[in-house]
């Protein structure tokens, strides 16, 4: 190892041969299905980069097990061995140890590790028996023309720029400078809520001077504009595409699928989708309980599928796509389905619901019921699932998020999930409620309308109150009784929320008015309110509580026979 490396050296290096590795993990996939000569070249160019740039920087050990990497993707360059399932298992095999080797360079350690068993491996796979139409028909390609030294230093000095897709319009920036400016563009956001209601204080004195007022009018007016358009662009400089999560998944079920005896292929759209970087990091975790669910439950066993007429190969389809100020991503297969009736007898085995209540559950309060804690329809437990934690997961993981999960399913056809999960959770719009002299906000991705509350369109069934909205029955709370405060005056507007397809009214006092704000975590006192997801600063300056729409529906206690009615 050299003895002295530059810090950013070192560090474009590690960025580089991250993408490379990352890269390689794709073509293998691909290389298995399509056996494109092309893709082969491709991955020999990258392991070939990192090996002469691993020498460059004196890191042995990846400069060894790159070699033996190399060797076999010569010969299979050439078409001296065909393209088998034991050669990818053994390149994905060395692939990984390349992404461990790299974090120990990262940690500041030298890439050590026993090569034996990478390169026994590397060995067997040219030894197993092929397919009689695994070959490739790959053309070979002229060697590197230049004696070795010369070739590593020639790939030394193009490894720091290779796999950049355009470096006159693409840049690398630390996320801590990022995280800084977009934490420095929110308190500009508190401060332009601050100057506007200024601005509002004072046009409504009757002893003021017209031209001042009108000047702080327009600069507040000129502040709001430059505030929202450094908020956007600094916002935008954190997004990144979902293909950072998505390419990952062809992997993981390829490994799942060899894992239960299934064939399955996924197709993945909307690759290109944006969203911030720490949205990147949360999501990943309920896409692949999801994708386990739907490997061991939902796609069915190559004999399943064709007693049920279907294609011997499962599918299933991600999509991710934009709307409005949140990403919708939609995991479809076309297994088995969810039996309606197979949950309602395992809601009552399990003791989550009684005989009596179970029989009146909707169709869409059964699939909701995959999504309780401790709830599986697995008959026996293996290690995909079956302990009844998956589900749960990810819409504990969502809600963390301030988004949400649905499930649709028809027996015998498939499944089809949907997330939904804000574009970013550094700027929050949200409404403005008044109750009991306190003002609280609402995440305003909840709230679908705000009505005004009269005697006429309020009822009581079963001894709580509904809202009657447009001949529809929605449950109506007050949320004076919700947070135990005493009414200054009568609820004069609801605020109706919708979370997870359930609609509930929300009565208040009066409403104040939308902004975007930013919330900030609670302390240590105030963590296991229910009701409260965070605090913000609004534009009078005072610490304003953020209330949690998914706990408020879910704490309601309301009659079964209501929430019925309201879904």
């Amino acid at each position: 190892m050299a003895e002295f490396i530059p810090d950013d050296l070192l560090k474009d290096f590690l960025t580089e041969s991250s993408e490379l590795i990352q890269q390689v993990e794709q073509d293998l996939l691909a290389l298995e299905e399509s056996s494109d000569p092309e893709v082969l070249h491709r991955i020999f160019r990258a392991v070939h980069t990192i090996k002469g740039t691993s020498s460059f920087f004196g890191f042995e050990k990846l400069v060894e097990i790159t070699h033996h990497a190399e060797d076999l993707l010569n010969r299979l360059r050439k078409a001296e061995l065909p393209v088998t399932r034991a050669v990818i298992d053994a390149l994905l095999k060395v692939n990984d140890q390349l992404r461990v080797m790299m974090a120990a360079v990262r940690a500041g350690c030298a890439p050590e590790c026993d090569l034996a068993p990478f390169i026994e491996a590397l060995r067997l796979s040219v030894e197993a028996p092929a397919p009689p139409d695994a070959a490739v028909a790959a053309p070979a390609r002229q060697e590197n023309p230049l004696p070795p030294a010369e070739a590593a230093a020639e790939t030394a000095a193009r490894a720091l720029t290779a796999a950049r897709p355009d470096s006159s319009d693409t840049m690398r920036v630390d996320i801590r400078k990022l995280d800084y400016l977009v934490n420095l563009v929110g308190e500009l956001v508190l401060e332009r809520n601050r100057m506007l209601r200024l601005s509002q204080e004072i046009a409504a004195c009757e002893n003021k001077d017209a031209a001042i007022t009108e000047s702080l009018a327009i600069s507040a007016g000129r502040l709001s504009f430059i505030t929202d358009e450094l908020q956007n662009a600094s916002l935008r400089t954190r997004m990144v595409p979902i293909d950072n999560v998505f390419r990952k998944l062809p992997r993981l079920v390829r490994e799942l699928a060899h894992q239960v005896g299934k064939e399955v292929e996924i197709s993945i759209t909307g690759q290109g989708t944006e969203i911030d970087k720490t949205m990147i990091e949360h999501i990943h975790d309920p896409l692949v309980h999801i994708l386990r669910n739907s490997l061991d439950h939902g796609i069915e066993d190559v004999e399943g599928r064709i007693a049920a007429g279907k294609n011997p190969v499962g599918r299933i389809d991600v999509d991710a796509s934009q709307q409005g100020d949140q990403i919708m991503v939609t995991i479809r297969d076309d297994g088995r389905g969810v039996d309606p009736e197979k949950v309602r007898r395992k809601v009552v085995e399990k003791g989550m619901f009684s005989a009596e209540h179970a029989a009146t559950l909707s169709r869409r309060e059964l699939l909701d019921a995959l999504f309780l804690p401790g709830f599986s329809t697995a008959e026996t437990v293996n290690n995909l699932s079956g302990r009844g934690v998956g589900m749960d997961v990810v819409r504990t993981n969502l809600r963390r998020l301030n988004g949400s999960v649905e499930i649709d399913s028809v027996l015998g056809k498939g499944t089809v999930l949907t997330l939904k999960v804000p574009l970013t959770m550094a700027i929050l719009p949200v409404l403005l409620v008044q109750v009991s002299d306190e003002v609280y906000a609402i995440p305003l991705r909840s709230v679908l309308e705000t009505v005004c509350l009269d005697c006429n369109s309020v009822h009581r069934v079963e001894g709580s109150e509904v809202l009657v909205l447009r001949d529809r029955t929605v449950p109506l709370l007050r949320l004076s009784e919700m947070i135990g405060a005493n009414c200054t005056q009568p609820a004069s507007r609801a605020v109706i929320l919708s979370v997870n397809e359930t609609r509930i009214a929300l009565a208040v006092e009066a409403l104040i008015g939308q902004e975007s704000t930013v919330i900030k975590p609670l302390s240590s006192l105030l963590r296991e309110s229910f009701y409260v997801a965070g605090a913000t600063i609004t534009g009078d300056g005072r610490v304003r509580l953020v209330l949690d729409p998914n706990n408020l529906v879910q704490g309601s206690s309301l009659p079964y026979a209501i929430q019925q009615r309201a879904s």
